[in-house]
């Protein structure tokens, strides 16, 4: 049995299907299909049904799925404690979130060729929860997201800032002007969510929920609803700072290729 097999399956569990799992881990559906058909035979058990298209998982499927997680998980471990630490060398996948490129960008770029002198990297932009999807399905190398809680036993978090979250709310405005909500399925969304729900007087509000910083912040300036942000994303504008923290973390793959250099990463990546 291949463990890249369970990382596989794993992807195919998460995404739905074996399309969307070979666009994540970056091969190809005929590759992800014989990957599950021997994955298949050495367990000697049928995991798909493939009278339906796409194929679904079985009920025994999905407990193998979710056992996989357990087997890579502990192997991520094992070979990070056996790596040491060395400059990473070859070409790696980075996401990040739309609002931490402005802020962390410019000086990675100006210390990376430096640093790390035989890596070249190309950057991703998305959703905190679909980076970190990418991550642990090997569809990326590392990702800066918005931590919603502890990562799974396959990923490692490393924090980069710790930023107050903040209210924002132009004089003024009409009683029923919107909350412009950072949508909260993901990220700083559900950190968000969960600031609001202290705050009624917001919440009351009928929500414009939009998943593009930019896009609330024009709405701001324009005096047409009211929103909490980190007070990073804020910048200048008249705001209040809050008790609760957004955490913008750095993630990687337990034993993956940017893992062990991680902590010099992070470094490269603080604001």
């Amino acid at each position: 049995m291949n463990n890249r097999d369970l990382l596989t399956l794993r992807a195919i569990a998460r995404h739905g299907s074996f399309r969307d799992a070979a666009e994540r881990t970056n091969q190809t559906l005929s590759a992800v299909s014989m990957q599950m058909k021997a994955l298949e035979g050495a367990l000697g058990a049928t995991l798909f049904d493939r009278a339906t298209r796409p194929p679904r998982l079985t009920a025994l499927g999905r407990a193998v799925a979710e056992a996989a997680a357990e087997v890579t998980g502990a192997e991520a471990r094992l070979r990070a404690l056996a790596a040491p630490e060395a400059a990473p060398a070859g070409r790696f996948r980075l996401g990040l979130t739309a609002s931490a490129g402005p802020r962390l960008l410019p000086g990675f770029l100006r210390h990376a060729a430096a640093a790390l002198p035989h890596a070249r990297f190309t950057f991703h932009t998305g959703l905190s929860e679909g980076l970190e999807s990418a991550v642990a399905d090997g569809g990326l190398d590392a990702a800066i997201v918005t931590a919603t809680g502890i990562p799974s036993g396959a990923l490692r978090h490393r924090v980069l800032a710790r930023d107050p979250l903040a209210v924002a709310r132009p004089e003024g405005l009409a009683p029923d002007a919107p909350f412009l909500q950072f949508t909260p399925e993901t990220g700083l969304g559900r950190v968000v969510a969960a600031e609001l729900r202290d705050h009624p007087e917001l919440a009351a509000r009928p929500a414009l929920t939009l998943d593009h910083i930019p896009a609330i912040l024009a709405c701001l300036d324009a005096g047409l609803g009211a929103t909490i942000l980190a007070a990073s994303d804020l910048g200048d504008r008249p705001s209040r700072r809050l008790a609760r923290h957004r955490a913008l973390v750095l993630v990687t793959r337990a034993g993956g290729p940017l893992d062990t250099a991680g902590d010099r990463l992070a470094d490269l990546l603080k604001p």
